[in-house]
């Protein structure tokens, strides 16, 4: 597997340990219009990993079904900050969309990413700074 291959792999998973961590949080809002808002989200990551699996499967590679070994920690941020309320959730949430906006900008800097591929990458790379944008500045208000 190219490094090509392996960034779009580690997106994939990324994005599967992003739906689980909007699972998590929005069975834990008090707030339902911030959970409606997290509900459209995490349907984004839903685009992305059928969007990513597409692109691997074009490079003949498997297709990725979920998270990588990591996913624990993302859904213990946010099943810890259950205990201190909305507030605390949107600050996980937000630690956790930087960190998936930081690996879709490193992504875009990968030679061995096609035309198509990066093309993918920069709008999955918009949705991840719109979701980041959206939590930190709801959390931000509160």
């Amino acid at each position: 597997m190219d490094k090509g291959a392996k960034t779009l792999k580690k997106l994939c998973e990324l994005d599967f340990d992003a739906i689980e961590a909007y699972e998590e949080a929005i069975k834990r809002l008090d707030d339902k219009s911030i959970a409606d808002k997290l509900s459209q989200f995490r349907g984004d990551h839903l685009s992305h990993t059928d969007a990513l699996n597409r692109l691997l499967q074009a490079r003949s590679e498997d297709k990725v079904d979920g998270p990588d070994a990591k996913r624990v920690l993302t859904e213990g941020k946010v099943i810890i900050a259950d205990l201190m309320g909305d507030k605390a959730i949107l600050k996980a949430m937000s630690a956790n969309e930087k960190l998936t906006v930081k690996a879709y900008e490193e992504a875009l800097e990968v030679d061995s990413l096609s035309v198509e591929e990066k093309t993918q990458v920069t709008k999955h790379y918009e949705d991840e700074k719109r979701h980041h944008n959206w939590i930190k500045s709801t959390h931000d208000k509160m």
